[in-house]
């Protein structure tokens, strides 16, 4: 008997097992029913996206989730019919500048070349699912939306979509929104024109872009599902909205609702002052004043709104963060008019990626220059090109390693691993110019934080491109984020290692919150 009841158990337990293995298999190979909704890894990384989701208000999470469940019924969708789109809008926006979700988002924004609309309108016939709905413009092919007409009975409640994917249950959407690519205002194409693509912008304006921005797509994750990216997601936020749109959301929780961001507001005052200051003369001169010109009291003002924007810890805080700004732009203004290549490295790399400027507790400021234009940085030392800034060049500048430099405290330079240093005279506050060497064709050799070398792919900072810290027109590798990663780890993306305690910044130890 005893014998029986075992058999018995170990029966039912192995018909358990094979159900379980069975639910497993059905899921894998049919994804068009809602069982991965239990055990996918989809789902569950949503859920572990909306831990991670600020909330403002009760109705926040279960809108969060909806709108993220419809997106992810969507790329299921378009994967099964091979339908290619890339987020847009306020969605890329997210991914930018949180890799995912806004949290006060109300529905998701994708794009889609025109001439794919035909083949969704003939998806939208088919009856697929009782909670999702793909719906077409019927007049998708009149381009200009002044021409187009709403068709309410048929959920038709948009003009300038070409179509919308709908969750009846929950009433979220994903926008559908046309990109060409030709100008539907250009009359005449010339062939000799770089390839664009070419969509509405933020005020339902045409915006061409390089088609070298949208393609090749690439598979990005978008809190927690696999989605298409642009080939250059930056860029179009930057083109789109501005960059202060990249890491600074444009509203915040206030009293349990989603309101506009002062925080936003003035970086857009600022970007509007700069780009002021940028048109209003064509010569760049080097500051050598605190007081002088209108033009440098307009730049005065565009620094001190771009230190507002900078956490303080202490009342000490705010005159270095507006000190170091200031050297940072005579800087700037010396460089440019030297024709000086130079990147951001070390602490200040790290601001521009956390943060697009100033970290709140820095102190000094870091860049890096070929070594070969070491000798440029010594004619100009020789000048008297500012009473309120020095150069100072190291005497033994090329030779290669600190351990065969020496000090020279009666020539001020009380440094051997920086090639040069830009001084502030009043403050001491300066700029270590550190060398970068080539390796070979393929690599750049340069120091690491703790002052030993690393080589690394020479693409990883050329091409220089422009790049704007705390407002001050600077140089940037053309991976920044690839070469913070690897200098200082994959936290220093996004998380200071300083906090502010007590009044004082304090460096925080691995492992301790």
């Amino acid at each position: 008997m005893f014998y029986l009841k075992w058999l018995l158990r170990k029966y039912v337990l192995t018909l358990c097992v094979l159900f379980f293995v069975a639910i497993l298999i059905l899921a894998y190979y049919n994804p068009e029913h809602g069982l991965p909704y239990i055990i996918s890894n989809d789902y569950y990384d949503i859920e572990e996206a909306l831990r991670h989701m600020p909330i403002c208000n009760s109705q926040d999470r279960p809108n969060q989730r909806a709108l993220l469940s419809t997106l992810h019924e969507w790329t299921k969708f378009a994967k099964k019919h091979q339908i290619q789109y890339w987020i847009s809008y306020g969605t890329l926006v997210g991914y930018v500048q949180r890799g995912g979700l806004l949290p006060h988002d109300e529905d998701i924004d994708l794009t889609i070349m025109a001439q794919t609309t035909p083949h969704l309108f003939e998806l939208s016939r088919l009856n697929f699912s009782s909670i999702y709905e793909l719906v077409i413009h019927p007049q998708w092919y009149i381009i200009d939306d002044a021409k187009r007409s709403y068709f309410e009975s048929e959920r038709v409640e948009f003009v300038s979509l070409n179509g919308r994917f709908l969750n009846l249950k929950d009433d979220f959407h994903v926008d559908l929104w046309a990109a060409y690519d030709y100008h539907p205002n250009k009359k005449r194409i010339n062939k000799k024109d770089p390839p664009t693509i070419t969509s509405y912008d933020n005020h339902y304006n045409w915006r061409s872009v390089p088609r070298e921005w949208i393609f090749p797509l690439k598979e990005c994750m978008f809190s927690g599902i696999k989605v298409w990216c642009p080939a250059q997601p930056e860029k179009l936020v930057i083109d789109t909205y501005g960059d202060v749109s990249v890491n600074i959301s444009a509203v915040k929780c206030v009293n349990q609702s989603w309101v506009e961001s002062e925080e936003y507001e003035n970086a857009k005052k600022l970007m509007k002052m700069r780009m002021k200051y940028m048109t209003a003369s064509t010569e760049e001169t080097l500051v050598t004043s605190r007081t002088s010109t209108p033009r440098h009291q307009s730049s005065r003002s565009l620094i001190d709104l771009a230190v507002e924007q900078i956490p303080t810890c202490n009342s000490n805080d705010r005159p270095r963060h507006r000190t170091l700004l200031l050297l940072l732009q005579a800087w700037s203004h010396l460089a440019d008019q030297h024709n000086l290549q130079y990147w951001l490295t070390f602490g200040s790399l790290i601001g521009y990626v956390q943060r697009r400027g100033l970290l709140p507790h820095d102190s000094d400021l870091h860049i890096t220059m070929a070594v070969n234009d070491t000798q440029q940085l010594l004619n100009i030392s020789h000048t008297n090109f500012s009473s309120n800034y020095q150069l100072k060049v190291h005497p033994q500048w090329n030779i290669i390693g600190t351990e065969n430099r020496s000090n020279f405290p009666d020539q001020g330079i009380n440094f051997v691993t920086p090639n040069a240093r830009f001084i502030d005279l009043e403050s001491k506050y300066s700029i270590d110019i550190l060398p970068s060497y080539d390796a070979n064709k393929q690599n750049l050799t340069v120091y690491d934080p703790d002052y030993n070398w690393i080589s690394y792919p020479k693409n990883w900072t050329y091409p220089l491109q422009t790049c704007y810290f705390s407002q001050i027109k600077m140089l940037c590798p053309a991976d920044p984020e690839m070469l913070v990663e690897t200098m200082f780890g994959v936290k220093a993306l996004t998380k200071s290692d300083t906090q502010c305690r007590n009044g004082t910044w304090v460096e925080i130890t691995p492992g301790k919150k």
